[in-house]
């Protein structure tokens, strides 16, 4: 007996630390499901042109990754603009956890409930457009904020195919959603952050593809009957179109302009015109040229106007006027 106890005893002391060595396990550092991040290390941008990030909280689960870009704002609705996003498929920084990130399919009363959290007291329309981005179709509603507040909820679900997902192949999926709210802003202007936003983050897995296949080559390219050109035809010609040339000439001679010329008789008087010639500017190397207005000639009844001698008491003096053929040349003119 005394030796089969200290063969248990023997075997006991090499296994104990064995035991001792498989319970053992690293140090896990608190407060790292939930971190600030840098703009940088978004996984999803908006577009260029803004809103711009303020700030990035990202938080770690067993089956996804989940970030909240926090975008600027110059609304009075409370609230924070930000844009959402979700990956999943990624594997637990954490052997032992339980923290699982539940993905639900999208539902009318899900996004019910998600854009009464995020926008409190706003009466929500949704749109009946069918729309998509370069990610595929999504949907959105519109609500009148404070003020002149206008608030826009988007939400977008990427995901491959069902008949194309398996367990090695185009599984994971991203969820987005988008809460937005502009001052005196307009529909055009909300909608272009989810048209124009972009996802730069990715899953480090072979079979990761939530954008399931990509599209096959078209059968028309390389084929007779299909032409490709190298613009859209609305847009600008690659050649230039150039305007013919034009030339001015500046006359240097004369301008003939009509002025008035008054012939006055007792009954009335006869207005005519003659050609007066008027030195146009003149300009080195130019070529000569002239204008030439026809002259007008019209009859302008003129006020009878007693003379003083008729005031006066005088007898009256009548003095005929010439006859046409008394005349000089440029008086008988008149008379025709």
């Amino acid at each position: 007996m005394t030796g089969l106890g200290s063969l248990r005893a023997a075997i006991l002391s090499f296994l104990l630390p064995l035991v001792a060595v498989g319970c053992a396990g690293q140090p896990v550092q608190t407060g790292t499901f939930a971190r600030n991040l840098s703009s940088e290390q978004a996984m999803a941008l908006p577009p260029p042109g803004g809103p711009a990030i303020v700030s990035v909280v990202e938080r770690r689960f067993d089956n996804a990754v989940e970030q909240d870009v926090f975008l600027a704002t110059s609304a009075l609705t409370p609230g924070q603009n930000s844009i959402k996003a979700q990956f999943f498929g990624t594997t637990s920084p954490f052997k032992l956890s339980d923290n699982k990130l539940t993905s639900t399919p999208v539902t009318e009363a899900g996004i019910a409930s998600e854009m009464r959290r995020a926008l409190p007291g706003i009466r929500m329309a949704r749109s009946s457009f069918f729309v998509q981005n370069n990610y595929g179709p999504f949907g959105y509603a519109f609500g009148r904020g404070a003020r002149s507040d206008l608030c826009m909820y988007a939400w977008q679900q990427i995901r491959s195919p069902s008949g194309t997902i398996s367990p090695l192949a185009n599984y994971g999926s991203i969820q987005i959603r988008l809460r937005l709210c502009q001052a005196g802003g307009t529909e055009e202007q909300l909608l272009a952050v989810m048209y124009n936003y972009t996802i730069v983050g990715s899953v480090d897995a072979g079979g990761w593809n939530p954008y399931g296949e990509p599209r096959s080559v078209p059968s028309s390219l390389g084929g007779v009957g299909a032409p490709i050109y190298p613009r859209p035809a609305s847009s600008e010609p690659i050649v230039p179109i150039i305007q013919p040339r034009t030339t001015t000439y500046t006359s240097s001679a004369p301008v003939t302009l009509p002025q008035a010329q008054s012939v006055t008789r007792k009954t009335g008087s006869v207005v005519s015109a003659s050609a007066v010639s008027v030195p146009g500017p003149a300009s080195a190397g130019s070529r000569p040229n002239s204008v030439s207005t026809p002259a007008v000639s019209n009859a302008i009844p003129a006020p009878l106007v007693p003379s003083p001698s008729a005031a006066m008491g005088a007898r009256e003096v009548t003095i005929p006027s010439p006859s046409c053929t008394d005349m000089t040349s440029g008086a008988a003119n008149a008379c025709r």
